[in-house]
């Protein structure tokens, strides 16, 4: 019967936004129910399901940014846990330039101050640090301008390379429950992001929404077009001043399925770039279209030098454990600086990056972490989402993911493909961690070094076994993708994700992240050590 009822869930994306019913008994007709979207959060990214299922809010006065405090020894705190009204600052993100520093993550203070345009609002958190992470100062939030909409968290960041500019990026999503109050109601999910400038003196302003890409109306279910879009993430080239952003369009009416569809949209950074304008932003690309019982998700982009732009995602993740083909395959495409679509890696030409992988299916379908219930994760069952990095002194696109292709908890791997995303036995797979513990290896990601070594970072449980929740956060950095580079240990001390409280869901995020500048990495991952989930930083 749960096989069931999961399958219903999956394949009710698509079902339409119903309408409340007649006003109440009485002399003055009472106000309509809402009703709520009927989109499967299963399949949605963190702020996606925060969205759809956040606590009730309440509203409360502003915050000041106030530097924090707290170190695990090199382990320092991008938050300021003394400024949080809720547990749970989770679903990291980073970039770097010198010794300039702009981390991100979901806090779910925001869930407690709305409607509001106030910084602590913002589900989306910022801290800034000038001394290269030593420190940092929490800057609340990011400022909006939009009295209808808030900054909902999955965060992205990339540095401009100029020393002076960052740009976030975040769902941008109507205050409040996933409701629709009439037909005409405007419920309509955005992605957005926020141009930083950094003073000579280290202030940091940012700009208001600048939106990159809009779903239709999700309580419209009469248009086809009406979607959700979920899971972006940024990718920039300094030497054309490209910005590509990925993502998931999940169409929420008929006659689509709702299984989610990978596109992207890129945009000329001005030589200002807080002039940057919505209209910069190209049309969407679809990269992949969506399937009728094939859930694609988890897209994450990189561009290479002279614009060309390279996207990953998983195929099959969460259909695989009902549709008949239980394993995943994770896929690659190329979009050309001004192409349209896809030459390389769309359905005509697809290019499956598991191809090969010890145990697969012969077509590179991988046992994911999908059908695994990792213990102390709130989420319950993991995913095996796939991260790019563009090794330009190599002329390499890099991607690793986790699978459980050798032990139940996942191992991480890693595969470097020509531009030409050649998939053969001269491109193949390789096993990041040194360790065959059974223990838990989870949420890669990676960046490359101004020298072309790639550092890979993820969340590991070797150090107490393979039953245990206790999780550190672990890094290779090698020279060159085919080199082993030696495990090691980023965290001075353990988290117990069961033993850690959290309002926010899942309570270590979808991704942790890392960026290079220089022969410099800068790791950002999710941290319990205080008792909730708290943006940690170090690097090497």
């Amino acid at each position: 019967m749960k096989r069931f009822v999961r399958l219903l869930s999956v394949l009710s994306v698509p079902a339409l936004i119903a309408l409340a019913g007649p006003a109440g008994a009485g002399g003055t007709g009472a106000a309509a129910s809402p009703v709520p979207v009927h989109i499967n959060t299963s399949l949605l990214s963190q702020g996606g399901r925060m969205w759809f299922e956040k606590p009730s809010p309440t509203a409360t006065s502003g915050l000041a940014a106030a530097a924090g405090s707290v170190a695990f020894g090199s382990n320092v705190d991008a938050n300021d846990p003394a400024r949080d009204l809720a547990a749970g600052q989770s679903e990291t993100a980073i970039a770097a330039d010198g010794n300039r520093v702009l981390a991100a993550w979901n806090d779910a203070t925001g869930f407690l101050v709305q409607p509001s345009t106030l910084r602590a609002a913002s589900l989306t958190g910022v801290g800034f640090s000038a001394d290269g992470g030593k420190t940092f100062t929490d800057l609340v939030g990011l400022p909006n301008n939009e009295a209808t909409r808030q900054w909902f968290g999955d965060p992205t960041v990339v540095a401009l390379g100029d020393g002076v500019h960052f740009i976030v990026g975040s769902l941008l999503l109507p205050p409040g429950q996933a409701f629709c109050f009439s037909p005409t109601e405007k419920l309509i999910s955005k992605l957005a992001v926020s141009v930083a400038t950094v003073s000579p003196t280290n202030q940091v302003s940012f700009t208001n929404p600048i939106v990159a890409a809009r779903g239709a109306n999700l309580c419209d279910f009469s248009n086809p077009d009406s979607a959700f879009l979920d899971k972006e993430f940024l990718s920039y080239d300094a030497t054309t001043r490209t910005l590509v952003m990925s993502y998931t369009r999940f169409f929420s009416s008929f006659p689509h399925s709702g299984t989610g569809q990978i596109e992207l949209v890129r945009a000329h950074v001005p030589a200002d770039p807080a002039t940057l304008l919505k209209t910069d932003f190209s049309p969407p690309v679809v990269v992949w279209p969506e399937e009728g019982e094939v859930v694609n998700q988890g897209a994450y982009p990189a561009v290479a030098p002279g614009g060309v732009a390279f996207v990953a995602w998983e195929r099959n993740v969460d259909t695989n454990l009902f549709f008949g083909n239980p394993y995943v395959y994770l896929h690659v495409a190329r979009v050309q600086p001004t192409g349209t679509a896809p030459d390389i890696g769309g359905p005509n030409l697809p290019r499956v990056l598991t191809t090969g992988q010890a145990n697969s299916d012969g077509l590179g379908g991988v046992r994911s972490l999908d059908s695994v219930p990792i213990a102390g994760y709130s989420r319950g069952l993991g995913q095996d989402f796939p991260r790019l990095a563009v090794d330009a002194p190599l002329g390499k696109v890099v991607a690793v993911w986790n699978d459980a292709s050798l032990h139940p908890l996942g191992d991480i791997w890693l595969r470097a493909l020509n531009y030409n995303l050649d998939i053969s036995p001269s491109t193949p797979i390789r096993k990041v961690n040194d360790d065959n513990s059974f223990a838990l290896h989870f949420l890669p990601a990676v960046s490359v070094r101004a020298s072309g070594a790639v550092a890979i970072s993820w969340y590991d449980r070797r150090l107490n076994g393979a039953d245990s929740t206790r999780t550190d956060y672990f890094a290779d950095v090698r020279a060159t993708p085919a080199q082993n580079g030696a495990d090691v240990r980023v965290t001075t001390g353990a988290t117990d994700w069961a033993g850690t409280s959290s309002l926010i869901n899942p309570n270590f995020g979808d991704y942790t992240d890392n960026a290079s500048s220089g022969e410099k990495t800068f790791f950002i991952w999710s941290d319990g050590r205080i008792g909730v989930p708290q943006p940690f930083v170090d690097s090497r």
